[in-house]
C-alpha cells in the first residue's frame, strides 16, 4: 500500500511536449494545440502520440503492474520435512545397514566358512567391513507411511567390498578373485539391502535437532536405535575394547614415523628397555579426546590425542635411557616438529559390544497378533520385456533405456494387480483409494518399493526382462483402520 501515493502523483503529474508546442494533463488527457497538425513536433503525422504520452503511459503500467504484483500473494515457502519423519528414516538407515552387513558377513568364502566366520565377531576385519559400509548410500527416495514407517534402500559397489576382503587376506594370492557367494547376492554390480524403522519415543530435543540436521545419506553418531539391543555390560565392553584399539593404533603410528634417513622411532624405543616401558607408559597416559562415540552400526569410537611438544620430550627421555653408543641427536628429535607439520597426532580406535550381550531380534507382530488374511502373506510378482531401441547407437544407452521401459510396465502390471486385492472391510484397494487421498499416497509409496528379482538381458539378446516381486504384508498393515 505504500506504493500508491508515488503512483498517483505520477499519473496526475503533468508532462510537457519536448517542443512546447502542446501540454498534457496526465495521460489521455489533451488541451487544444493553437498550430496547425503539420506544423506540430515538425510535421509529425496526425494520431501519432508524443514522447511524453509514451512515457506517462509506460510508467503508468508499470506502476499498476508493480501493484498488481505487490497484492498477489506469494506462494508460501516449502514447509521443512517433519523432525519425525527425518527420525524414522534414519532409523530405517539404521536396519539396512544391519541388514547390508549381514549380507557380507553371511556370504560364503566354501562351504565351511562364511566371511564372519573367517574375520571373527568383533574383530578388526568385522569393523573394517562395517565401516566400508557406512558409506552406502540410498539407491531410491525414501518411502514413508502415513502410520509413521520409513523404508530405505541402501546400495554399495561390490567391488569396493570384494577389494576390501581381499586386502583383509581372506581370498589367498588371487588378486582379481572374490567369493562366488557374494557374487551372487549382487545386482546390476551392486549389494542392496532395505531397512524399515519408526522414530524414537523417548530421544533428547537436542539428539534428535542432530540427527534431523545430518546430510540425508549419514547417519549421526549416538543415534540410540542401533544399540537398543546391546546390554549395559556390552557397552561398557565396547568401549573399553575401543581405548584398547585407540592405545596400540598410537603406539604404532609414532613408532612408524621415520627419525633418519633409514631409522623409524620404533628402532629407538625398542622392545624389552627402560627407554620402551618410558615410552608404553606415555602412550597409555594419553587422555582421551572427547567423549566416546557410539555409532548406529553397534561400533564405539574413541580418539586419542598425542601433543607433539609431549612425544618429542618423552623420545628424548627414551634416548637418555637407551643402551649403547646414540645412535640420533637430540636436533634429530627436534626436527620432528618440522617434519611433521602438525602441533599433535590424533588416532581412532573402534570395539564392538561380544556377540553375548546383544540381545537377540525380537519377532515382529503384524496386526496386533491377529491371524493374517490369506491375501497379506503373498508375494505378488510381475514379469516384463522392452526392446532395444535401433535409434540408440550406444548399447549402454540403449540397455539403460530398455531397463527403465521394461521397469515401468512390470509397475503398471503390479499395480493392476494389487487394485484388485479386496480388503477386510470389503472393499478392493482401487474401490478405497478412489475416496481415501492418505491410502492412494500410501499405496503409491508401497508400489515403489518393489525389488528387482531379475533384472538381466533377454533370452533373444534383443531386449531386457525384468521381474518385481512385491510382498503384501505392508499393504497390509497400512491399509487397516488407522486409530
Amino acid at each position: 500500500m505504500s506504493r500508491f501515493p508515488a503512483v498517483l502523483r505520477l499519473l496526475s503529474k503533468r508532462v510537457a511536449c519536448p517542443r512546447r508546442c502542446c501540454r498534457w494533463h496526465g495521460p489521455g488527457v489533451r488541451v487544444k494545440h493553437a498550430r496547425p497538425k503539420a506544423a506540430r513536433h515538425g510535421g509529425q503525422a496526425a494520431g501519432m502520440p508524443p514522447a511524453g504520452l509514451l512515457f506517462a503511459t509506460a510508467a503508468a503500467f508499470l506502476g499498476l503492474a508493480a501493484i498488481a504484483g505487490a497484492a498477489t500473494p506469494r506462494p508460501p515457502a516449502p514447509a521443512p520435512p517433519d523432525e519425525k519423519v527425518t527420525l524414522a528414516v534414519r532409523a530405517a538407515q539404521v536396519d539396512a545397514l544391519d541388514h547390508l552387513a549381514d549380507l557380507v558377513l553371511t556370504a560364503r568364502l566354501s562351504a565351511e566358512k562364511t566371511i564372519g566366520q573367517a574375520v571373527g565377531p568383533g574383530s578388526d576385519g568385522e569393523i573394517a567391513i562395517r565401516v566400508l559400509l557406512r558409506s552406502a548410500r540410498m539407491s531410491a527416495e525414501p518411502r514413508v507411511y502415513s502410520d509413521g514407517l520409513a523404508e530405505v534402500d541402501l546400495e554399495i559397489h561390490s567391488d569396493e567390498v570384494a577389494r576390501l576382503i581381499r586386502t583383509l587376506g581372506l581370498l589367498g594370492d588371487g588378486k582379481t578373485s572374490s567369493p562366488a557367494d557374494l557374487d551372487y547376492r549382487t545386482l546390476e554390480g551392486c549389494l542392496r539391502a532395505s531397512g524399515s524403522g519408526r522414530a524414537p519415543l523417548d530421544i533428547p530435543p537436542d539428539l534428535a535437532k542432530r540427527a534431523a540436521a545430518a546430510r540425508p545419506d549419514d547417519v549421526p553418531e549416538m543415534f540410540p536405535v542401533g544399540w537398543g539391543r546391546v546390554t549395559p555390560a556390552g557397552r561398557v565392553a565396547a568401549i573399553r575394547e575401543a581405548r584398547v584399539r585407540a592405545y596400540d593404533a598410537m603406539a604404532a603410528l609414532i613408532c612408524d614415523i621415520p627419525l633418519a634417513e633409514a631409522d623409524k622411532i620404533g628402532v629407538l624405543a625398542g622392545q624389552g628397555t627402560p627407554g620402551a616401558k618410558v615410552f608404553e607408559a606415555f602412550v597409555r597416559s594419553l587422555p582421551v579426546a572427547g567423549e566416546p562415540r557410539m555409532m548406529p552400526d553397534r561400533i564405539a569410537e574413541v580418539e586419542i590425542a598425542a601433543p607433539l611438544c609431549d612425544v618429542i620430550r618423552t623420545l628424548k627421555e627414551v634416548r637418555t635411557l637407551s643402551e649403547g653408543p646414540a645412535r640420533w641427536t637430540a636436533d634429530d628429535i627436534d626436527r620432528l616438529s618440522v617434519r611433521l607439520k602438525t602441533d599433535r597426532l590424533t588416532v581412532t580406535g573402534r570395539g564392538m559390544p561380544p556377540p553375548s550381550e546383544i540381545r537377540p531380534v525380537e519377532a515382529r507382530v503384524v496386526g496386533g497378533g491377529r491371524p493374517l488374511p490369506d491375501w497379506a502373506t503373498e508375494v505378488y510378482e510381475a514379469r516384463a520385456t522392452a526392446r532395444f531401441s535401433d535409434e540408440v547407437a550406444n548399447p549402454a544407452e540403449a540397455r539403460v533405456l530398455a531397463a527403465r521401459s521394461a521397469k515401468v510396465r512390470a509397475l503398471a502390471d503390479l499395480e493392476k494387480q494389487i487394485d484388485g486385492v479386496k480388503l477386510d472391510d470389503g472393499r478392493t484397494v482401487r474401490q478405497r483409494a478412489a475416496k481415501d487421498e492418505v491410502f492412494r499416497r500410501d499405496v503409491k509409496t508401497f508400489l515403489s518399493s518393489a525389488k528387482p528379482a531379475l533384472h538381466r538381458a533377454a533370452d533373444d539378446g534383443k531386449g531386457w526382462e525384468v521381474v518385481l516381486r512385491l510382498p503384501l504384508v505392508r499393504l497390509y498393515e497400512f491399509s487397516r483402520p488407522r486409530e
